[in-house]
C-alpha cells in the first residue's frame, strides 16, 4: 500500500501497529525474610502479583475505538433511586428524579454509541493504515 501523502510503501495496518506495540504484563514475585534479636526469632514472606498492559506511544495512537462504559450511568441511576427512596421532602424527591434522569441519559447515550456508531468506527479502524515514513494515518 502506498501512502497517499509521500508515496512510501513502508506502511502497516493500524491493527498490526496496535498489537505490535501492546504487551500484556503478568508477573509474580516472592519475598522471604527473617530476623533475630533479643532472644526472639521471626520470619515472614509475601507474594506479589502484577498484571496490566504496556503500550508504546505509537500503539496508543493506533488504538481501536473503545466502547463507552455504563459505569457512570449505573452509579447515577443508583444514587437517584437511593435519593428517591430515602427522600422525604419535595426537594429531595426532585433531586432524586434529576439524578436518576441523568443516569438514564448516560446509559442511553452509551448504548446508542456502542450499538450505532462504534461498529462503523471499528470497521474504519480495521481498514486504516499508518505510513511509517511520514506518520500519516489513512484509509484505503
Amino acid at each position: 500500500m502506498l501512502c497517499p501523502i509521500c508515496n512510501s510503501d513502508n506502511t502497516q495496518r493500524l491493527e498490526v501497529v496496535y498489537h505490535g506495540g501492546t504487551q500484556d504484563i503478568n508477573t509474580t514475585g516472592a519475598t522471604v525474610g527473617g530476623a533475630h534479636g533479643g532472644g526472639l526469632f521471626g520470619w515472614g514472606g509475601a507474594v506479589t502479583k502484577t498484571t496490566g498492559q504496556s503500550q508504546s506511544i505509537l500503539a496508543q495512537r493506533a488504538a481501536p475505538p473503545l466502547k463507552i462504559e455504563y459505569k457512570r450511568g449505573i452509579i447515577f441511576s443508583s444514587a437517584g433511586f437511593l435519593t428517591l427512596a430515602m427522600g422525604s421532602t419535595t426537594g429531595a424527591m426532585l433531586a432524586g428524579v434529576a439524578i436518576l434522569a441523568t443516569g438514564c441519559y448516560f446509559i442511553f447515550t452509551a448504548f446508542q454509541f456502542n450499538t450505532k456508531q462504534l461498529p462503523g468506527l471499528y470497521q474504519h479502524w480495521q481498514k486504516s493504515w499508518l505510513c511509517n515514513k511520514c506518520g500519516e494515518i489513512y484509509k484505503l
